[in-house]
C-alpha cells in the first residue's frame, strides 16, 4: 500500500503520525499536572488548614488549662477572667473547624472530631463555672472565719481579763490559798484555750497554704478539746458575765469549726472539679492531636502522589521524546530512500536513452556519408 502511496503522501502520514505521538504526550502531560493540580489545592486548602486549625485547638485549649489551673491554686480573678476568654477562642477555633470540615466533606476526622471536641469544651465550662462556685463558697467562708477567730479570741482574752482582775482583788484581800489555787486554775485553763485556738489557727492557714487536708482535720479535732476545757470552766463559773463569755466562746469556736469543715468540703470538691477539668482538657488535646496527625498523614500521602505523578509525567514525556525521535530517523531514512531509489531509477533511465540517442545519431552519420559520395 505504501509503495502505491505518492511521495506528498508518505510525508502527510509520517508528519501526521508524529503529530499524534507528540498529541498523545500533551494528552497525558496535561492530565497528569491537572492531578497535581488537584493534590496542591487538597494541600493549601484542606490538609494544611486542618493541621493549622488543630494546632490553634490545642494551643487555646493549654492556655484554658494554664489559666484555670492557676485560678484553682490562687483563688485569683483575673486568671478566671483570662481562662474564660481563653475559652471564647477556643471556641471560635473549633468554628472554623467545623466551617473547614463542612466545606471540605473529605475531611471526616475534622469534621468528627470537632464535634467531639465542641462537646467537652462545653464540659469544661460547665466545670470552670463549678469551680468559681466553689471559690466563692471558700472565700466566703473564710470571711466568715475572720469574724469568728476574732470573736473567739476577744471573748477569750476578755475572760482572761477578768480572772486576773479578780485574782488580784483575792489577793488584795488576803483570801485563801483555795480560792487563789482556783483563779489561778481558771487563768491557766483560759490560757490554754487561747493556745489551742492559735495552734487551730495556724493549722488552718498552713494547711490552705500547703494544700494538706489532713492539717485542716487536725484542726477540726483540736475543737473537742476547747470544749471540753470551757465544760470544765463552767463547772466551776458562778458569775453570769463570766458564763456569757465562756458560751460565747463556745458558739464562736464551733462556727469556726463550721468554716473549717465548709472550707474543707469544698476544697475535696475543687480537687475533684480539677480531676474532672484535667480529663476534659485532655479529650480536647487528643482530639486536636489526632486531627493533627491525620492532616500530616494525609499531606505526606498527597506528597507523595504529587511526586509520583510529576515522576510518571517526566517519564512519559522522555519516553515519547525517545520514541518520536527514533520514528521520525526511520520516517526519514525511509522517506529518503523512498526518494532516492526512484531517482536514480530515473537517472538510470536518463542515461540510458543519452546513450540511445548517441547511438542513433551515430547510425544516421554512418549511412549518409556513402551517399555522398555516389
Amino acid at each position: 500500500m505504501l509503495k502505491r502511496m505518492k511521495i506528498g503522501g508518505k510525508l502527510t502520514l509520517a508528519f501526521g503520525v508524529l503529530l499524534l505521538i507528540f498529541a498523545g504526550v500533551g494528552a497525558m502531560s496535561w492530565m497528569n499536572m491537572r492531578e497535581v493540580q488537584r493534590e496542591a489545592h487538597a494541600l493549601a486548602d484542606e490538609a494544611v488548614p486542618e493541621m493549622v486549625v488543630a494546632a490553634s485547638v490545642q494551643q487555646a485549649a493549654q492556655s484554658v488549662m494554664y489559666e484555670i489551673r492557676g485560678y484553682g491554686y490562687t483563688y485569683e480573678p483575673r486568671y478566671l477572667e483570662q481562662g474564660r476568654q481563653k475559652l471564647v477562642e477556643i471556641r471560635n477555633r473549633l468554628k472554623e473547624a467545623t466551617d473547614l470540615a463542612a466545606k471540605f466533606p473529605a475531611l471526616v476526622r475534622l469534621r468528627e472530631n470537632a464535634a467531639k471536641a465542641s462537646a467537652a469544651v462545653d464540659q469544661y465550662a460547665a466545670l470552670v463555672d463549678r469551680t468559681e462556685a466553689a471559690v466563692q463558697a471558700i472565700a466566703a467562708a473564710r470571711t466568715r472565719g475572720d469574724t469568728d477567730q476574732q470573736e473567739f479570741f476577744q471573748l477569750a482574752e476578755a475572760y482572761l481579763a477578768s480572772q486576773n482582775e479578780a485574782l488580784e482583788g483575792h489577793i488584795q484581800a488576803g483570801d485563801g490559798a483555795d480560792r487563789l489555787r482556783d483563779r489561778a486554775k481558771k487563768i491557766n485553763q483560759i490560757n490554754g484555750i487561747i493556745d489551742l485556738g492559735n495552734s487551730i489557727q495556724i493549722a488552718n492557714f498552713q494547711g490552705q497554704t500547703t494544700r494538706n487536708p489532713a492539717l485542716l482535720e487536725d484542726a477540726m479535732k483540736t475543737f473537742d478539746r476547747v470544749d471540753a476545757v470551757l465544760a470544765e470552766i463552767k463547772s466551776t463559773t458562778a458569775q453570769q458575765a463570766n458564763l456569757d463569755q465562756l458560751d460565747g466562746i463556745g458558739k464562736a469556736g464551733a462556727n469556726y469549726k463550721a468554716v473549717l469543715a465548709e472550707i474543707l468540703k469544698e476544697w475535696n470538691l475543687l480537687e475533684a472539679i480539677e480531676k474532672d477539668r484535667g480529663t476534659a482538657a485532655a479529650s480536647v488535646l487528643a482530639l486536636a492531636d489526632e486531627v493533627v496527625r491525620t492532616g500530616a498523614t494525609n499531606a505526606g500521602k498527597i506528597a507523595e502522589s504529587a511526586v509520583s505523578s510529576l515522576g510518571s509525567t517526566i517519564l512519559v514525556i522522555l519516553i515519547a521524546t525517545v520514541v518520536a525521535v527514533l520514528f521520525g530517523g526511520i520516517v526519514a531514512f525511509l522517506m529518503t530512500r523512498s526518494l532516492t531509489v526512484p531517482l536514480k531509477r530515473v537517472a538510470e533511465l536518463a542515461g540510458m536513452a543519452r546513450d540511445g540517442e548517441d547511438s542513433m545519431r551515430w547510425r544516421k552519420s554512418f549511412k549518409r556519408k556513402p551517399g555522398t559520395k555516389g
